[in-house]
């Protein structure tokens, strides 16, 4: 496993972690739950595009991340990392 790779599995468990703690209950239906926006996005295509990353590597596909893609990773990594600063 690459040192990216690593730090793409950490990112996503960042991401479901933040989701978890910051999960609102639904108005309509009391079972579900919405997670918030980042920036207008939801949450969901974030981490799409983080785990469609990952599999890339995994795959082969690529060897290392885009400059563009690393920088939308930090960006990411500095919102949702806000779960571990809260504690």
């Amino acid at each position: 496993m690459t040192e990216s790779q690593k730090k793409l599995k950490h990112l996503r468990t960042t991401m479901i972690q933040w989701a978890d703690e910051n999960k609102i209950q639904s108005k309509k239906n009391k079972q579900y739950h919405v997670i918030p926006q980042r920036n207008g996005i939801d949450w969901e295509e974030d981490f799409k595009f983080v785990t469609k990353l990952d599999g890339m590597l995994s795959d082969g596909l690529d060897d290392k991340l885009k400059k563009s893609e690393m920088k939308m990773c930090n960006e990411l990594y500095r919102y949702y990392s806000q779960c571990y600063m809260m504690k």
